[in-house]
Protein backbone atom coordinates (compact mmCIF):
# COMPACT_ATOMS: atom_id res chain seq x y z
CA UNK A 1 0.00 0.00 0.00
CA UNK A 2 2.43 2.72 0.86
CA UNK A 3 4.65 1.76 -2.36
CA UNK A 4 1.78 2.12 -4.76
CA UNK A 5 1.27 5.46 -2.99
CA UNK A 6 4.87 6.31 -3.57
CA UNK A 7 4.27 5.32 -7.10
CA UNK A 8 1.03 7.93 -7.50
CA UNK A 9 3.89 10.80 -5.85
CA UNK A 10 6.09 10.56 -7.93
CA UNK A 11 3.62 10.15 -10.96
CA UNK A 12 2.29 13.79 -9.49
CA UNK A 13 5.19 15.47 -9.90
CA UNK A 14 6.37 14.21 -13.21
CA UNK A 15 3.18 15.39 -14.47
CA UNK A 16 3.70 19.16 -12.41
CA UNK A 17 7.41 19.50 -13.64
CA UNK A 18 5.76 18.70 -17.48
CA UNK A 19 2.95 21.31 -17.11
CA UNK A 20 5.75 23.53 -15.52
CA UNK A 21 8.01 23.62 -18.23
CA UNK A 22 5.99 24.24 -21.03
CA UNK A 23 7.15 27.12 -22.51
CA UNK A 24 4.32 30.02 -22.78
CA UNK A 25 4.66 32.28 -26.13
CA UNK A 26 4.48 35.82 -25.47
CA UNK A 27 1.01 37.40 -26.63
CA UNK A 28 1.93 40.01 -29.50
CA UNK A 29 -0.43 42.92 -29.74
CA UNK A 30 -1.71 43.43 -32.83
CA UNK A 31 -0.33 46.64 -34.54
CA UNK A 32 -2.08 46.19 -38.04
CA UNK A 33 -3.83 43.43 -38.85
CA UNK A 34 -6.72 41.62 -41.04
CA UNK A 35 -8.32 39.90 -37.40
CA UNK A 36 -6.39 36.95 -37.59
CA UNK A 37 -2.58 37.93 -39.13
CA UNK A 38 -0.35 39.96 -36.97
CA UNK A 39 1.76 42.49 -38.92
CA UNK A 40 4.58 43.44 -36.37
CA UNK A 41 6.33 46.93 -37.23
CA UNK A 42 8.83 47.32 -39.77
CA UNK A 43 12.11 48.91 -37.95
CA UNK A 44 13.70 49.17 -41.38
CA UNK A 45 11.59 51.62 -42.92
CA UNK A 46 13.62 54.48 -44.42
CA UNK A 47 11.93 58.17 -43.65
CA UNK A 48 11.67 60.70 -46.09
CA UNK A 49 12.60 64.30 -45.28
CA UNK A 50 11.55 67.34 -47.07
CA UNK A 51 13.44 70.68 -48.65
CA UNK A 52 12.26 73.82 -48.44
CA UNK A 53 14.22 76.45 -50.54
CA UNK A 54 13.18 79.82 -49.36
CA UNK A 55 13.96 83.05 -51.63
CA UNK A 56 14.87 85.99 -48.95
CA UNK A 57 16.51 89.30 -48.76
CA UNK A 58 17.88 91.81 -46.53
CA UNK A 59 15.38 94.25 -47.76
CA UNK A 60 12.18 92.16 -47.71
CA UNK A 61 10.12 92.86 -44.37
CA UNK A 62 7.95 90.04 -44.40
CA UNK A 63 10.88 87.83 -44.58
CA UNK A 64 11.38 87.60 -40.66
CA UNK A 65 7.67 86.28 -40.38
CA UNK A 66 8.62 83.46 -42.86
CA UNK A 67 12.07 82.73 -40.94
CA UNK A 68 9.41 82.58 -37.92
CA UNK A 69 7.49 80.35 -39.75
CA UNK A 70 10.20 77.61 -40.70
CA UNK A 71 11.75 78.28 -37.12
CA UNK A 72 8.44 76.73 -36.26
CA UNK A 73 8.30 73.68 -38.67
CA UNK A 74 11.43 72.95 -37.67
CA UNK A 75 10.81 72.63 -34.13
CA UNK A 76 10.34 68.81 -32.75
CA UNK A 77 6.39 69.42 -32.12
CA UNK A 78 6.04 69.77 -35.53
CA UNK A 79 7.99 68.03 -38.44
CA UNK A 80 11.62 68.30 -36.46
CA UNK A 81 14.98 67.54 -38.93
CA UNK A 82 12.82 65.67 -41.31
CA UNK A 83 12.08 69.39 -42.35
CA UNK A 84 15.26 71.09 -43.93
CA UNK A 85 15.84 74.46 -44.99
CA UNK A 86 18.34 76.76 -47.15
CA UNK A 87 17.46 80.20 -47.71
CA UNK A 88 18.83 81.99 -50.73
CA UNK A 89 19.36 85.57 -50.69
CA UNK A 90 18.28 86.43 -54.55
CA UNK A 91 15.87 88.59 -56.19
CA UNK A 92 14.54 92.13 -55.74
CA UNK A 93 15.01 92.19 -52.04
CA UNK A 94 18.15 90.95 -51.85
CA UNK A 95 20.67 94.11 -52.50
CA UNK A 96 22.56 94.80 -49.25
CA UNK A 97 22.13 98.37 -47.19
CA UNK A 98 25.29 100.31 -47.09
CA UNK A 99 25.34 99.44 -43.41
CA UNK A 100 25.77 95.53 -44.50
CA UNK A 101 28.63 93.90 -43.41
CA UNK A 102 28.35 91.48 -46.46
CA UNK A 103 26.39 90.79 -49.62
CA UNK A 104 24.46 87.48 -49.39
CA UNK A 105 23.35 87.31 -53.04
CA UNK A 106 25.59 84.92 -54.97
CA UNK A 107 25.68 83.85 -59.20
CA UNK A 108 24.55 80.25 -57.75
CA UNK A 109 21.25 81.43 -56.15
CA UNK A 110 20.67 83.74 -58.70
CA UNK A 111 20.98 80.76 -61.10
CA UNK A 112 18.46 78.80 -58.91
CA UNK A 113 16.17 81.48 -58.66
CA UNK A 114 15.48 81.34 -62.36
CA UNK A 115 15.76 77.36 -62.75
CA UNK A 116 12.78 77.13 -59.88
CA UNK A 117 11.07 80.18 -61.71
CA UNK A 118 11.23 84.02 -60.07
CA UNK A 119 8.40 84.40 -57.61
CA UNK A 120 5.64 87.04 -57.87
CA UNK A 121 6.70 88.11 -53.98
CA UNK A 122 8.53 87.81 -51.37
CA UNK A 123 9.56 85.54 -49.11
CA UNK A 124 8.72 82.65 -51.14
CA UNK A 125 9.61 78.68 -51.18
CA UNK A 126 10.03 76.03 -52.87
CA UNK A 127 9.01 72.58 -51.50
CA UNK A 128 10.56 69.42 -53.18
CA UNK A 129 11.10 71.16 -55.93
CA UNK A 130 7.57 69.81 -56.51
CA UNK A 131 4.13 71.26 -58.09
CA UNK A 132 1.55 71.25 -56.12
CA UNK A 133 -2.20 70.91 -57.16
CA UNK A 134 -3.87 74.12 -57.02
CA UNK A 135 -0.67 76.27 -57.27
CA UNK A 136 0.81 77.89 -60.56
CA UNK A 137 4.30 77.35 -60.32
CA UNK A 138 6.90 76.03 -57.87
CA UNK A 139 7.01 78.90 -56.45
CA UNK A 140 4.79 79.34 -52.78
CA UNK A 141 4.39 83.16 -51.43
CA UNK A 142 2.08 82.09 -48.82
CA UNK A 143 4.43 80.88 -45.93
CA UNK A 144 1.30 80.10 -43.79
CA UNK A 145 0.66 77.09 -46.13
CA UNK A 146 3.86 75.85 -46.11
CA UNK A 147 3.54 73.47 -43.47
CA UNK A 148 0.69 71.68 -45.33
CA UNK A 149 2.36 71.20 -48.15
CA UNK A 150 5.33 69.71 -46.23
CA UNK A 151 3.14 67.16 -44.17
CA UNK A 152 1.75 65.55 -47.35
CA UNK A 153 5.45 64.96 -48.54
CA UNK A 154 6.26 63.54 -45.27
CA UNK A 155 2.97 61.11 -45.75
CA UNK A 156 5.04 59.91 -49.21
CA UNK A 157 6.53 56.79 -48.81
CA UNK A 158 10.63 57.01 -49.01
CA UNK A 159 12.63 55.63 -52.00
CA UNK A 160 15.90 56.05 -51.53
CA UNK A 161 17.95 56.95 -47.82
CA UNK A 162 21.32 59.46 -47.97
CA UNK A 163 23.92 58.23 -45.66
CA UNK A 164 25.70 61.94 -45.51
CA UNK A 165 28.60 62.42 -43.23
CA UNK A 166 31.52 64.82 -42.65
CA UNK A 167 35.35 65.23 -41.86
CA UNK A 168 36.47 68.67 -41.50
CA UNK A 169 40.34 69.67 -40.91
CA UNK A 170 40.37 72.67 -38.63
CA UNK A 171 43.48 73.33 -39.47
CA UNK A 172 43.47 73.79 -43.42
CA UNK A 173 39.54 73.87 -43.37
CA UNK A 174 39.20 71.33 -45.60
CA UNK A 175 35.74 69.67 -45.68
CA UNK A 176 35.15 66.23 -47.08
CA UNK A 177 31.45 65.08 -47.57
CA UNK A 178 30.76 61.84 -48.37
CA UNK A 179 27.50 60.56 -49.83
CA UNK A 180 25.69 57.21 -49.88
CA UNK A 181 22.65 56.52 -51.80
CA UNK A 182 20.74 53.31 -51.65
CA UNK A 183 17.45 53.10 -52.99
CA UNK A 184 14.44 51.03 -52.14
CA UNK A 185 13.35 49.91 -55.58
CA UNK A 186 15.43 49.94 -59.07
CA UNK A 187 15.33 53.70 -60.50
CA UNK A 188 15.95 54.07 -64.09
CA UNK A 189 15.04 57.94 -64.19
CA UNK A 190 17.14 60.64 -64.82
CA UNK A 191 18.93 62.23 -61.54
CA UNK A 192 21.04 64.17 -59.87
CA UNK A 193 22.73 64.82 -56.52
CA UNK A 194 23.09 68.43 -54.98
CA UNK A 195 25.22 69.34 -52.49
CA UNK A 196 25.81 72.55 -50.84
CA UNK A 197 27.10 74.65 -47.49
CA UNK A 198 24.56 76.60 -45.26
CA UNK A 199 25.58 78.71 -42.98
CA UNK A 200 23.37 79.79 -39.47
CA UNK A 201 23.97 82.94 -36.93
CA UNK A 202 24.70 85.58 -39.54
CA UNK A 203 24.20 88.95 -37.28
CA UNK A 204 23.75 91.69 -39.95
CA UNK A 205 21.12 94.29 -41.30
CA UNK A 206 17.74 93.34 -41.83
CA UNK A 207 14.50 94.90 -42.53
CA UNK A 208 11.26 93.87 -40.24
CA UNK A 209 8.05 95.23 -40.05
CA UNK A 210 9.28 97.56 -37.06
CA UNK A 211 12.52 99.14 -39.05
CA UNK A 212 15.75 98.10 -39.89
CA UNK A 213 17.60 95.91 -37.27
CA UNK A 214 21.24 96.47 -37.25
CA UNK A 215 21.71 93.18 -35.35
CA UNK A 216 19.47 90.34 -36.92
CA UNK A 217 20.19 86.85 -37.05
CA UNK A 218 19.82 84.83 -40.25
CA UNK A 219 19.27 81.08 -40.29
CA UNK A 220 20.05 78.93 -42.75
CA UNK A 221 21.92 81.04 -45.42
CA UNK A 222 23.24 79.61 -48.46
CA UNK A 223 26.77 79.91 -49.26
CA UNK A 224 27.86 77.67 -51.78
CA UNK A 225 27.43 74.64 -54.27
CA UNK A 226 29.93 71.61 -53.77
CA UNK A 227 28.02 70.22 -56.71
CA UNK A 228 27.57 72.01 -59.77
CA UNK A 229 25.24 74.82 -59.44
CA UNK A 230 21.64 72.28 -60.86
CA UNK A 231 23.73 69.34 -59.65
CA UNK A 232 25.93 66.82 -60.67
CA UNK A 233 24.33 63.70 -62.79
CA UNK A 234 23.93 60.27 -61.16
CA UNK A 235 25.48 57.91 -63.57
CA UNK A 236 25.70 54.84 -61.20
CA UNK A 237 22.76 52.29 -61.76
CA UNK A 238 20.54 52.80 -58.92
CA UNK A 239 19.49 49.24 -57.87
CA UNK A 240 17.27 48.29 -55.23
CA UNK A 241 19.59 47.78 -51.69
CA UNK A 242 22.36 48.29 -53.31
CA UNK A 243 24.43 51.68 -52.01
CA UNK A 244 26.62 53.70 -54.33
CA UNK A 245 28.45 56.74 -52.92
CA UNK A 246 31.02 59.53 -53.76
CA UNK A 247 33.48 61.81 -52.01
CA UNK A 248 33.78 65.47 -52.64
CA UNK A 249 36.32 68.31 -50.80
CA UNK A 250 35.58 71.76 -50.26
CA UNK A 251 37.77 74.41 -48.35
CA UNK A 252 35.57 76.53 -46.37
CA UNK A 253 36.46 80.35 -46.61
CA UNK A 254 38.10 81.82 -43.52
CA UNK A 255 34.96 84.31 -42.95
CA UNK A 256 32.43 81.09 -42.62
CA UNK A 257 32.06 79.90 -38.79
CA UNK A 258 32.36 76.32 -39.73
CA UNK A 259 30.56 75.35 -36.00
CA UNK A 260 27.57 77.42 -37.55
CA UNK A 261 27.55 76.02 -41.16
CA UNK A 262 25.96 72.06 -41.81
CA UNK A 263 26.05 70.14 -45.22
CA UNK A 264 22.56 69.81 -47.40
CA UNK A 265 22.77 66.67 -49.60
CA UNK A 266 19.70 65.97 -51.77
CA UNK A 267 18.84 63.86 -54.93
CA UNK A 268 16.13 65.33 -57.34
CA UNK A 269 15.11 64.59 -61.19
CA UNK A 270 17.42 65.99 -64.00
CA UNK A 271 14.35 66.58 -66.41
CA UNK A 272 11.82 69.51 -66.47
CA UNK A 273 10.05 67.74 -63.23
CA UNK A 274 12.83 68.90 -61.14
CA UNK A 275 11.35 67.23 -57.96
CA UNK A 276 13.31 66.45 -54.70
CA UNK A 277 13.51 62.52 -54.17
CA UNK A 278 15.33 62.81 -50.38
CA UNK A 279 17.41 65.22 -48.55
CA UNK A 280 19.84 65.43 -45.68
CA UNK A 281 21.51 66.94 -43.78
CA UNK A 282 24.42 67.40 -41.08
CA UNK A 283 26.49 69.53 -39.02
CA UNK A 284 30.30 70.33 -40.29
CA UNK A 285 31.83 70.32 -36.59
CA UNK A 286 29.84 67.52 -34.58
Amino acid sequence: MIIRNIKYLVLFFLVLTLVACTENKPIIPCLSCDGSTVIPPNPEIIVKKVLMEEFTGVRCVNCPQAKLEIDNLQSENLFGENFIAVSYHAGFFSRPYNQSKNDYRTEQGDVIIEFLDQPIGFPSGVINRKLFSGEADLQIEAFATWGGFVGQELEEAAIMSLDLETTYNTTNRILNVSVGITPTQNISDDLNLSILITEDDIVDVQLTPDGIVDEYAQTHVFRTMITNTLGDPISDALVANQSNSDIYSFTLPNEWVAKNCKVVAFVHHATAQKEVLQVEEVAIIK
